[in-house]
């Protein structure tokens, strides 16, 4: 940011394995100690630019003050001008003469959505799901510091660092980052062993409202929509039928012919279920027919070069092909 004196990250105590903190924080500075709730009791700075003296270790409740709100309700602020000094944000040694302030929220209970990474994280699953959000912040010393151009990349930057993190915990976790393309033929190809390559169909799906979502909500609502959706698809169908991401963002799952239609319905109803009745998440399901190379086996790329079933014509009756 170019009128910024300080930019800093914040993230859930505990999330990288920073260190053991206890999992539960009070209500308000007024209740009894006895009085708590089972979620992250601060957040840590993890990554600063700044010429000020800083706190050393910084860390913040959760809930109080500036961006223990942010961390809390998920919100972002934007204070120009705001009155007060840097003593506000609990982050500096010294007085410092800040004028106006962004923080936004960055997003962190999705990254536990694979066992992987939720096996090799210090925290318990009942906690993870509770965390707060983490934080990301730049303040100055101007009364007009940030144009609303800023602060809509500032957001876009919060889902960089949310990607970053999902990478560098699976990384850690000794998972795979996610099936690749060479990895879902091959795993298509084992099914077909399996159930035989002609009884293949490969279901690729569309996800229709991510531009609209993108226009009305910004990237980081279609790229949060676009990752539940992911997770939820790969939730849904068993782990013997393969899964992949496409690059311009479709999924692909290869599934047995005979239960094609259930799953069809199966994904269409979390779209469903997703979106809401201002803002419906829609999405277009494609079916193709497995083309069985001369090997034998069915052949992906091939397959979906063709041109898809008509669902509306395929005699698909309770998932099972007539």
């Amino acid at each position: 940011m170019t009128g910024s004196h300080s930019t800093a990250v914040f993230l859930p105590t505990g999330l990288l394995g920073q260190s053991t903190l206890p999992t539960s924080r009070r209500r308000n500075t007024s209740a009894n100690p006895e009085n708590i709730d089972a979620k992250f009791a601060s957040i840590d700075l993890v990554a600063v630019h700044s010429d000020s003296k800083l706190v050393k270790d910084c860390r913040i409740q959760v809930g109080h003050g500036l961006l223990g709100w942010v961390a809390e309700q998920g919100r972002p602020i934007h204070l120009a001008p705001c009155d007060g000094s840097g003593s506000v944000l609990a982050l500096y040694v010294d007085h410092e003469p800040i004028k106006s302030l962004v923080a936004v929220p960055i997003v962190v209970h999705h990254l536990f959505a694979s066992s992987s990474v939720r096996a090799h994280s210090p925290l318990q699953a009942d906690t993870l799901a509770q965390s707060p959000y983490g934080v990301l912040m730049c303040d100055s010393t101007k009364a007009e510091g940030f144009s609303n151009s800023e602060v809509k990349a500032l957001e876009h930057f919060s889902v960089i660092i949310q990607r970053l993190l999902f990478w560098a915990l699976r990384a850690e976790s000794g998972a795979h980052v996610e099936t690749s393309w060479e990895r879902f033929k091959q795993k298509t190809a084992e099914l077909g062993d399996a159930i035989g390559h002609s009884s293949i169909e490969i279901l690729r799906i569309r996800l229709e409202s991510l531009r609209t979502l993108e226009v009305s909500g910004g990237v980081s609502l279609a790229v949060q929509m676009s990752e539940q959706f992911f997770r939820l698809a790969q939730q849904a169908i068993p782990p013997h039928f393969p899964c992949v991401r496409l690059p311009d963002g479709d999924v692909a799952v290869a599934v047995d012919n005979m239960m094609s239609s259930f799953f069809q319905q199966k994904l269409q109803t979390l779209a469903n279920h997703l979106g809401a009745p201002e803002m419906p998440f829609q999405i277009g399901i494609e079916c193709y027919r497995a083309k069985v190379a001369s090997g034998g086996q069915c052949n992906v790329d091939t397959t979906l070069q063709q041109v898809p079933v008509s669902i509306r014509n395929s005699n698909n009756l309770g998932g099972v092909r007539a």
